[in-house]
């Protein structure tokens, strides 16, 4: 019975190397039992058309193992599972039910009432063809679910794949509005160049301009959105399947999440702007900026705050967000990364404009 996994993953076939030119020990031990069964069966079998039928399913290299390697080992186990004899028969299911039990098989009840079967050891031809339709039918569902975890293995481990480069993307995005913020900070504002060695002077540019703060808000919700579906995918990776890849890992539904998680940091960042929405969790947007502070000289008793002339600047300065910025950019990943809080603040906004209405 093949119960090897068969990793075919997009990412490793295209970076790094192709799984199915490794050589596959687990493979070539299926075969070589695959082959002591059938040298035991072989002197029982009397029509030498079936015996040379039977001896050319046997490759010459077994070490390969692509998908089509596993296909020729499963269509050769079915073809030697119907001639098998009476003692190997019994001895092969009952491996194979233990195989099954511990795999939880969905069809389970079925084969242990097909079990039922091989408690005689009848071998005239109408016991043998029940006992042989049954062990095939419970090898070829073992095989299906081995098939079936190959391939589920496969389609997470391409998920993976995606997700980081769609990470990698998301994450570039996000930094972009920072580095913009910082060529305008070393730019001259306003006709006036920052002066030198001037300590957290900060550029209150949402507040000027509001659409600038569009750019790190979008960007923040298209990182919120991104880090839900890596959430969940970590989360449900045991249970990850088919069609959670159809639902919602597929490029398209990705690009769809981001735009969604995009347009609620966006619609939230106009609610706080006029005021629907607001309290001390929330930032105040007139106080929104990045302010750059100048790194001081440590003396011996250490690091002044405030320049009193005994010390010189480092000649480093650093950006800090203010706690108002910072409010803003925790919202907006929230936004993101939530596919209700934006709906069910809307919804709310609504009720409260109907029960004034009312009034």
């Amino acid at each position: 019975m093949s119960t090897s996994p068969q990793p075919v993953s997009g990412f490793r076939r295209k970076f790094c190397w192709s799984a199915s030119d490794e050589k596959n020990e687990v493979l070539a031990h299926e075969w070589l039992s695959l082959r002591t069964l059938w040298k035991a069966t072989r002197p029982s079998v009397t029509d030498p058309a079936v015996q040379a039928a039977v001896d050319d399913l046997f490759p010459q290299e077994t070490w390969k193992s692509g998908p089509e390697e596993w296909h020729k080992l499963n269509a050769a186990e079915q073809t030697i599972g119907l001639v098998l004899i009476e003692p190997q028969l019994t001895t092969e299911f009952m491996i194979l039910m233990e195989l099954a039990r511990s795999r939880k098989l969905a069809s389970l009840a079925q084969h242990e009432t097909n079990a039922t079967l091989f408690e005689a050891t009848d071998e005239s031809d109408k016991a043998m063809g029940r006992k042989r339709a049954a062990y095939v039918a419970l090898l070829d569902d073992l095989q299906r679910w081995f098939i079936n975890q190959r391939f589920i293995r496969r389609i997470r481990g391409e998920t993976a794949s995606r997700l980081f480069i769609f990470g990698l993307c998301v994450m570039g995005i996000s930094i972009l509005p920072f580095v913009v913020y910082f060529l305008i900070f070393s730019l001259p504002f306003y006709g006036s160049s920052i002066p030198p060695n001037d300590i957290a002077k900060g550029h209150t540019l949402f507040s000027s301009s509001p659409v600038f703060g569009l750019g790190m808000v979008s960007a923040f919700g298209i990182l919120g959105a991104y880090f839900s579906r890596v959430m969940r995918f970590q989360m449900n990776i045991q249970t990850f399947g088919f069609e959670d890849v159809v639902t919602e890992y597929q490029p398209r539904m990705l690009y769809v999440r981001l735009l969604y998680g995009m347009v609620g940091a966006f619609v939230l960042y106009f609610l706080l702007r006029s005021g629907i929405i607001g309290g001390t969790a929330f930032p105040d947007l007139e106080k929104i900026s990045v302010g750059e502070h100048v790194v001081w000289h440590a003396n011996p008793t250490g690091v002044s705050a405030a320049h009193d002339g005994t010390m010189d600047p480092s000649g480093l300065t650093i950006l800090n967000p203010t706690a108002d910025l910072a409010k803003l950019l925790v919202w907006s990943f929230l936004a993101g990364f939530s596919e209700r809080l934006v709906p069910d603040t809307l919804d709310r906004t609504e009720a409260r404009s109907k029960n004034g209405d009312h009034e």
